[in-house]
């Protein structure tokens, strides 16, 4: 506890009344009280003496100081071994990953090189127009070789880089099989523009024609190096009208006397065929077809009664649709 530095004022006098003795020595005179002199000559400040801690509380700083060191080494000492713990959880991790990851490149080294995964089948399905062994040899997959190693994206890959494969699935099958599942192009016709071509269906022209490529097909004809290379989706939409006419045309009754040989599109629209192995020709003009189809049927029914051969048949007459010209040999 602090001392106070409260002044405490005493209040005296210079002169004293006078004993009822008579005789006043030095010694009857009361002493003033030493301090400090106010302005006032009877009254002084007299400061109290400085209070000196006492042994006690020297004591209660020193046990404080105490207790704060032994708290400030025990928190140093349960950082240290947190620390510690820290450091062996990391290496316990580091451990066992590195176990772990000998592990798992063991166990790789062994099924990528041991003879049980070794591949013993490879099943085709799917193919048509390619054989088996062609596939086989287009994927690159050996039999023997390990069915892990097998790169099956670099076979797909290759599969169908070949225009006859549209698409093409490969699976593994352990322990050492590999399926490879193709879906073939079909072809329906030939294009003939510069060069020739073979089309599917929708019309997509997918290769040129080569040797050991199908030749009985119908022909499409009108179609120019320059629509392929222009508008090469309307030269595809004209490709794929005239498919449809040569579809439309082998349902009827006259095309199994008479098969299509070629399909030939105008400029505007208009579609001729040439049928048969005299190769008549049926002008049909625009569409639809299937009305002047069963004209010309009629005709050349007609025709055959009398003995009479045509060269061409003409119903492409838009302005009046029930007249046929009929051009004899």
């Amino acid at each position: 506890m602090k001392p106070s530095n409260r002044k405490v004022r005493l209040a005296t006098q210079d002169t004293f009344p006078p004993s009822s003795t008579e005789h006043e020595g030095p010694s009857s005179r009361p002493v003033p009280a030493r301090g400090k002199r106010g302005e006032d000559s009877g009254t002084y400040e007299v400061e109290p003496p400085s209070r000196r801690p006492r042994p006690k509380d020297k004591a209660d700083k020193a046990d404080k100081a105490d207790k704060a060191d032994k708290a400030d080494k025990a928190q140093k000492s349960r950082g240290l071994a947190l620390a510690l713990a820290v450091l062996r959880a990391i290496a316990g991790v580091v451990l066992i990953v590195g176990i772990a990851g000998g592990v798992a490149l063991s166990a790789r080294r062994y099924v990528k090189t041991t003879p049980r995964f070794a591949i013993t089948e490879v099943r085709i399905t799917g193919s048509h127009h390619r054989k088996a062994d062609e596939i086989l040899a287009l994927s690159g997959v050996v039999k023997g070789s390990n069915v892990f190693s097998a790169d099956l994206d670099a076979a797909r890959a290759q599969l169908l880089a070949d225009p006859w494969i549209r698409d093409a699935r490969l699976e593994r099958h352990l322990p050492g099989s590999v399926l490879i599942a193709v879906e073939e192009r079909r072809a329906v016709g030939i294009v003939a523009a510069g060069d020739t071509y073979l089309v599917t269906q929708d019309g997509e022209i997918f290769k040129r024609l080569e040797t050991g490529d199908p030749t009985d097909l119908p022909i499409v004809t009108g179609i120019t190096v320059k629509m392929l290379t222009d508008d090469r989706k309307g030269a595809q939409a004209m490709v794929r009208r005239a498919l449809d006419l040569a579809a439309e045309y082998d349902r009827t009754s006259l095309s199994r006397r008479a098969p299509l040989q070629e399909v030939h599109l105008g400029g505007t629209g208009a579609a001729s065929l040439v049928v048969g192995k005299t190769a008549l020709t049926l002008r049909l003009g625009e569409p639809p077809f299937r009305r002047k189809l069963e004209q010309a049927m009629r005709v050349v029914g007609e025709l055959d009664r009398r003995g009479a051969k045509a060269d061409a048949i003409m119903l492409d007459d838009e302005a009046r649709p029930d007249r046929v010209v009929v051009r004899m040999r």
